[in-house]
């Protein structure tokens, strides 16, 4: 406490007598040199009001005295005498002077605190940031050095840094000199360094930096006091950032060397790329010379094969026996020119692509024509090759390409398939949105060892035969895939562009005619159905199963002709809804697959007598049949599972569909809510309209059934719980309405039902 006044002995003896540790100052400058030297906590004015204005104006100019509180001793100066003057506190009295000297110098060690920990976090933010700043890490030491020796009143504060490859040189760094130190002659640093623990001696005290040999080694302060634990926690923290700041450096040291290496491969892997490139180009200008000298010269004996071949054809004196043999020699001739005329052609392009001599041609023909030349290699081999391309398929293409991709895929399912008995070629037209496509299918019943080689038989490395099917197909604009069926075997299958052709027109019958509704998803099998029928008939055609059911609603046609595998719904489930509706359920179906356990699976699903027919057949079959089934059909027939009362599904109707329903949406994985709806009282007549409202207000994929009394069931596929419960609910307040009420009850089936059944009895209990 410094005391400057003429009365300061005895305010100094009360003061010292308090506690308080006293220097007496008359005058001004004496004052000024004691705060520069003892740096008071406060000063103590004891002097007249009008010395005090002077002495406080010299103590506010004084850089030593900024920040020192100052209290003025007006316990024996009259109040009005005291005027305006500039302190910080008057006391009256001793006791209030007490009382402000310690509140003054608790609020001062209060600031000076905070100052303390914002010097040491900004030194911790300097060094954290150091850490992206590769230049600054070089300095880093000379700064962190001076700034520890003011955060934590050190005597000295230095850094020992390491640098150089190998074997390092230490040196301890602050903020005016680099001094090289030996670490033999150091024993305190050493033992530190080694043992990873800080390390005191003397008044020296040793923080290690980091466990690893980093560019910072350690901390070194002297201080007589030993640091308090926040002290120490600031110095962790400070070691922890040098140690990042330095691993930072270290890490993008070894990034630019890996990209510099990098950089330098990929060089010097340009140039061996850009090398072999000019030595494939050579390459490749003396594999078209000799394939161009190849061509040439295979092209005289095939036109002598081709003109020995003739005569004997047209000589006449050629066994009849014989004569196959003759024809093959000739075709498979005339195939081999064709197949040199374009080796030829493509070795005299210059950029090596492949090139196309197309034109119109049938590709079912092609098919046909080349399971017929490769028919002697399968009997060799014990295997049924046979052909399915009944239709007309006319493509624009190279047909001895596509041709040659045929023989190519043909000849590889009787090599490799192992344990096959059978290669079946198809070929039928496939709807694209882009526009429709010959689809082309190899395939065979063999054992496939490994499905997923199946991705990889294209690649070159693969084969060269599967390889060039691939680049003729694309280049044709089309597409070319293998897969493994589940019906096991490989399926290989290629697309091709169709030609466009002229639109067939339709016959015309008599308004009187019976109408038939034809449900087939397939356009070419579509069209020819209709030109069989179109004689006798009046023919509606629907593309899915939507699509016919939403046109037997609103038609009502005579008969129903429908294929069982359509897009975005199948005909099963068609047949289901068209068999619980009233209008609908008595109308003759004819069903046809291409499975002949049909008939079977329809007596599973109980869904009354339905006729089958079984793909292939012929036009004259799908007549008779079609005939007989209008014969039979003389009155309306409910179906097995329907309920007579509102032509919903019954109990045992709407299980059987929500087992359907149970398995799609386990194998798909989507998601199906089913709910109850129960009448709170009696329903009496009004279970018709309940059974519209109802009906009225679902999608065509949902499902109503009435289980009796008025209770309804709803299954609404790929439907969530939440979005049920809200649609429930709608039918509930539109039922009010009718002056019923009804509680629903919903169920998410990924709660873990466990069959139709179970589900029901947990949603009626």
């Amino acid at each position: 406490m410094l005391i400057l006044g003429g009365r300061t002995p005895g305010l100094a003896a009360s003061l010292e007598s308090r506690g308080f540790e006293c220097e007496a100052s008359a005058r001004p400058a004496d004052a000024l040199k004691s705060i520069s030297r003892s740096r008071p906590d406060a000063i103590v004015i004891s002097l007249p009001a009008r010395s005090a204005s002077s002495a406080l104006e010299a103590l506010r100019q004084s850089p030593s005295a900024r920040g020192v509180p100052l209290v003025f001793d007006g316990s024996r100066v009259a109040a009005r005498s005291l005027g305006k003057l500039d302190v910080d506190v008057i006391a009256k009295s001793l006791e209030e002077l007490e009382q402000q000297l310690v509140a003054g110098i608790r609020a001062r060690r209060v600031a000076d605190r905070d100052e303390l920990v914002r010097r040491r976090l900004e030194l911790l933010l300097d060094v954290t940031r150091a850490a992206t700043n590769r230049e600054a890490l070089s300095k880093l030491g000379k700064v962190v050095a001076p700034r520890l020796k003011d955060a934590l009143g050190c005597e000295q504060a230095k850094v020992l840094q390491f640098e150089g490859e190998g074997p390092r040189k230490a040196f301890l760094v602050d903020a005016d000199s680099r001094t090289p130190i030996d670490l033999a002659l150091a024993p305190t640093l050493r033992t530190a360094i080694e043992t990873r623990e800080v390390a005191g001696g003397d008044g020296t005290w040793v923080y290690p930096v980091s466990h690893e040999p980093a560019a910072f080694a350690a901390l070194v302060l002297k201080r007589v006091a030993p640091f308090e634990q926040e002290e120490r926690d600031f110095l962790n923290a400070i070691c922890v950032a040098l140690a990042n700041a330095a691993e930072h450096v270290q890490a993008q040291a070894s990034v630019t060397r890996t990209r510099t290496s990098l950089e330098s491969a990929y060089l010097e892997r340009f140039k061996e790329l850009q090398e072999a490139n000019q030595r494939l180009k050579a390459l490749d200008r003396r594999k078209n010379e000799l394939l161009a000298v190849l061509s040439h010269d295979l092209r005289a004996p095939l036109n002598v094969q081709l003109g020995h071949s003739h005569i004997l054809l047209t000589d006449g004196s050629l066994p009849q026996i014989l004569k196959p043999s003759a024809e093959a020699i000739q075709r498979s001739s005339r195939k081999m020119l064709e197949l040199v005329e374009s080796l030829l052609e493509s070795s005299r392009a210059e950029d090596g692509r492949i090139v196309l001599f197309t034109k119109a041609m049938d590709v079912s023909e092609t098919c046909q024509e080349a399971v017929m030349d490769l028919q002697i290699l399968a009997r060799e081999k014990s295997i049924a090759l046979r052909a399915e391309a009944p239709m007309s398929l006319e493509v624009v293409g190279d047909e001895p390409k596509i041709r040659q991709v045929l023989q190519n895929l043909i000849t590889n399912a009787l090599k490799h398939a192992t344990q096959a008995r059978q290669v079946t070629v198809r070929a039928r037209l496939k709807p694209q949105p882009d526009g429709d496509v010959a689809l082309i299918e190899v395939q065979d019943d063999g054992l496939v060892a490994d499905s997923s080689a199946l991705l990889l038989a294209f690649d070159r490395s693969s084969g060269l035969g599967l390889s060039i099917c691939r680049d003729y197909v694309e280049r044709h604009g089309g597409e070319i895939w293998a897969e493994a069926p589940k019906t096991g075997g490989a399926r290989f299958s290629f697309t091709l562009p169709i030609r466009q052709a002229k639109p067939a027109r339709k016959p015309v019958v008599s308004s009187a005619a019976p109408l038939v509704l034809l449900a087939e998803d397939d356009p070419v099998f579509a069209r020819v159905c209709t030109m069989g029928l179109s004689g006798h008939y009046r023919v509606e055609v629907a593309r899915d199963g939507n699509e016919a059911v939403a046109k037997a609603k609103a038609l009502l046609p005579d008969m129903i002709v429908m294929d069982v595998f359509m897009p975005n719904r199948d005909g099963l489930d068609a047949l289901s809804e068209l068999k619980s509706t009233a209008s609908t359920s008595a109308i003759p179906v004819l069903l046809i697959s291409g499975h002949p356990d049909l008939a079977d699976k329809l007596r599973a699903l109980e869904l009354g007598h339905i006729d089958t027919l079984t793909k292939p057949f012929s036009l004259s079959q799908l007549l008779t049949r079609v005939g007989d089934s209008m014969k039979r059909s003389t009155a309306k027939v409910s179906a097995v599972g329907v309920d007579s009362e509102t032509g919903l599904f019954d109990q045992l109707g709407l299980v059987n569909r929500l087992d359907q329903e149970l398995s799609r949406s386990g194998r798909y994985g989507r998601a199906l809510t089913v709910g109850v709806l129960k009448p709170t009282g009696p329903v009496g007549t009004k279970v018709t309209a309940c059974a519209a409202v109802v009906r009225r207000e679902l999608r065509s994929p949902d499902v109503i059934g009435h289980l009796g009394n008025g209770v309804f069931a709803v299954l609404l596929p790929e439907t969530a719980i939440d979005d049920g419960r809200l649609l429930v609910n709608r039918l509930c307040a539109l039922l009010e309405e009718l002056g019923l009420n009804y509680q629903p009850r919903l169920i998410d089936v990924r709660e873990g039902a466990q069959g139709a059944e179970v589900l029901l009895e947990r949603l009626l209990a």
